[in-house]
């Protein structure tokens, strides 16, 4: 079935927030749809957890968009937190 498709504004694990995606064309829910490299908000504080250090990573090895790994709930990011929550009715294979 597959795991929440991750977006413009969700979370992980030490609550950083997704600010900003490398890709402009896919949407999940009216949301751009997160890809490896999207960036966003320090959590707690100091590297690698500062603003626009981090990055998201290990996306789905089978779904792409802009030919860019897709974001899914329980990817772990380059800070070492881990994708939570999500699309509550798309999921990502």
């Amino acid at each position: 079935m597959g795991d929440k498709a991750h977006r413009m504004g969700d979370l992980n694990t030490g609550a950083g927030v997704i600010t900003s995606i490398p890709q402009s064309t896919v949407f999940c829910n009216t949301s751009l749809l997160a890809v490896n490299g999207s960036k966003g908000t320090s959590h707690p504080t100091g590297p690698p957890h500062s603003a626009g250090t981090w990055e998201t990573a290990n996306g789905s090895s089978t779904v792409n968009a802009g030919g860019i790994p897709v974001n899914k709930e329980g990817d772990a990011d380059t800070c070492t937190h881990t994708r939570t929550g999500g699309s509550s009715n798309v999921n990502i294979g």
